[in-house]
């Protein structure tokens, strides 16, 4: 799947995708929100949580590798 399908896609099939073709990379806490980092298919997504709800903030969709920064001491 291109980055242009994915953004396009419902957040229903978007998680759906990162489910069963993503794969995770790393996790990190920040405050009360856990943030997942996935790679799809040469690019990256992060989803953000409240942990203290279990709910989904957000789905983040990038290229660019300096937004990887703050996942770098969770990756081996």
């Amino acid at each position: 799947m291109k980055f242009a399908d994915f953004t396009n896609l419902p957040a229903k099939r978007q998680l759906d995708t990162l489910y069963f073709t993503g794969d995770i990379l790393a996790n990190r806490y920040e405050g009360e929100h856990i943030f997942l980092l996935y790679n799809l298919n040469g690019f990256y997504v992060e989803l953000r949580y409240d942990a203290y709800n279990n709910r989904l903030h957000q789905v983040t969709a990038f290229r660019d590798t300096d937004k990887l920064e703050p996942y770098l001491p969770y990756l081996n």
